[in-house]
């Protein structure tokens, strides 16, 4: 007698025994991420703008690419750190030149609107947009 297997219950069993797969290989990829990472560091060149590069001493081929470098990017981000610059202008008394004043709804203060009868309930609803997104999730034992 053979036995058919459902075929939803066979996608479900391919995506989960995917889904296991690609966490060991994402878990190994980040080790070794981290332990040449480290090989970078300790051997590799630093250059002006903070990266380090450490030339392979062969080439690595993977299918169509060649792999003769590996690098630790340095990658910068600025940003304004706003309590320190809202002391700033106080200390050099400023403010009114730099700090802008941007409209924003009290919510309080709207909802107290709608109470006194000054908005109605339609208009309130309104006002708010619903988004509605959708995870694929599967229930186990």
């Amino acid at each position: 007698m053979s036995m058919d297997l459902d075929p939803t219950a066979e996608k479900v069993r391919q995506w989960a025994l995917l889904r296991q797969q690609n966490k060991l290989l994402t878990t190994r990829m980040n080790k070794l991420r981290d332990e040449l990472m480290e090989v970078i560091l300790l051997r590799g060149d630093q250059d002006e703008k903070g990266s380090t590069r450490l030339s392979l001493t062969s080439p690595v081929v993977v299918g169509e690419k060649t792999y003769d470098e590996l690098k630790r990017e340095a990658r910068i981000s600025t940003t304004l750190n706003e309590d320190r610059a809202l002391a700033l202008a106080v200390e050099k008394n400023i403010q009114a030149e730099v700090v802008v004043q941007v409209p924003t709804i009290d919510m309080d203060a709207l909802y107290e609107a709608h109470a006194s009868g000054k908005v109605s309930e339609e208009e309130i609803d309104s006002l708010f947009d619903t988004t509605v997104n959708y995870a694929f999730k599967l229930r186990d034992d």
